[in-house]
């Protein structure tokens, strides 16, 4: 079998010289492990990959429902690209070649501590939520520990094999060139960058609003979060006269507000702060993905709206509905004055202080006009069909 080491670039892969293979390896963005190589990586992937002589790549590539009856013996090249280096995870591509075989997988590695425990948590939650509904999230294989020994030292990676998600890219608001304007743009390197429709733009917040609703629990209040735009945690497939989102992390799994019990009046008041954050975060990003916060247009707080009594309709299909029929709730938000809406957010606010002061800034300077523009998307909502 021949092993190919790649770095995947906005222009296409680069082929790594064993000058750079000997370069240190990035923990995050702008900091060296202190003896780690990037060739040290590669190695470490490819021995998690390979592990078992192959048979659970084997295994994985079975479970896609693609390859029957592959065997390790089938795979004649396996082309590894590093895909991204971020703040706490690095992202691989495996590509699986062979006679009838042309495959692709995703490997997500941790190496901080913190890191190795955040990815641990979160490759339990996806599978956990995966129970609830597979269809927006990458369908996970295994996960291992690798222990790569080198003579400065001993380094334990966390690795988890995934499906990769062809066609899916990352996106963020960025500035229009020319003007003022702020739209959303697509991250495509394959066949070059570019804003979004604005149809496109609605659709795909409308999907991301209504997969969190999918996923929240009526009955234990737990839902999704934290979750952010800035950190990629959605990510967009454009299709013919639509677009498809998956969600590929989940931090945490939790109650955002705590009750004492499970009554009926606390899963209305959960519910009604879930919508309420919802329709907030749905709006902030980070410009170009790691600049200043940023606020998207008031067309997120129409798709978001749309999503979450679309999301919570379909929560009734899979008797997971606990706050009572969607046109009771739609009737009951649409009884709130835009001034009670912003005195709701009011018990949220803590938390947002808490997570980031830079968003918090912006969400003080926002609050008045984005309850007034929830408001009036609340009044003009109806629900359709039965």
């Amino acid at each position: 079998m021949h092993f190919q080491f790649l770095l995947s670039g906005p222009h296409g892969d680069i082929e790594l010289c064993p000058e750079d293979l000997d370069q240190p390896f990035l923990i995050s963005p702008g900091e060296h492990h202190p003896f780690l190589k990037l060739a040290d990586y590669f190695g470490a992937l490819q021995e998690f990959i390979m592990l078992e002589e192959g048979s659970l790549l084997c295994a994985a590539l079975k479970k896609q429902g693609r390859l029957a009856d592959i065997k390790p013996a089938d795979i004649s090249e396996l082309i590894i690209r590093s895909e991204k280096h971020g703040a706490y995870y690095h992202i691989a591509s495996a590509e699986i070649i062979g006679p009838g075989v042309n495959s692709k997988c995703a490997v997500t590695t941790a190496l901080s501590e913190s890191a190795k425990i955040s990815l641990q948590a979160e490759h339990g939650i996806l599978r956990k939520l995966s129970k609830i509904t597979p269809d927006y999230l990458p369908e996970l294989f295994y996960s291992k520990t690798i222990t790569w020994q080198t003579d400065a030292g001993a380094a334990e990676f966390i690795m988890v094999l995934g499906e990769w998600l062809d066609g899916y890219h990352e996106w963020h608001a960025s500035n229009v060139p020319g003007s003022y304007k702020q739209k959303i743009k697509l991250w495509d390197y394959e066949n070059g960058c570019r804003f979004l429709a604005d149809a496109e733009s609605y659709e795909m917040l409308r999907q991301i609003a209504y997969i969190l609703t999918c996923y929240y629990d009526q009955a234990s209040f737990c839902q999704i979060y934290p979750w952010h735009h800035g950190a990629g945690d959605f990510i967009v497939k454009p299709e013919a006269d639509t677009v498809s989102v998956k969600l590929i992390t989940a931090r945490q799994y939790e109650p955002l507000v705590h009750f004492d019990g499970e009554e009926e009046a606390d899963r209305l008041v959960a519910a009604i702060h879930f919508l309420l954050n919802l329709v907030f975060r749905i709006r902030l990003d980070r410009l170009d993905g790691v600049g200043k916060p940023c606020w998207l247009d008031n067309f997120a707080v129409h798709a978001a709206v749309e999503g979450f009594f679309a999301g919570l309709r379909a929560s009734s299909t899979t008797n997971r509905l606990m706050v009572g029929p969607a046109a009771d709730f739609l009737e009951i938000m649409q009884s709130f004055g835009a001034g009670e809406i912003f005195d709701m957010y009011g018990s949220l606010l803590q938390i947002y202080a808490d997570e980031d002061q830079d968003d918090f800034r912006l969400i003080q300077d926002s609050l008045a006009d984005h309850s007034a523009q929830l408001h009036d998307a609340l009044q003009r909502y109806s629900l359709a069909g039965p």
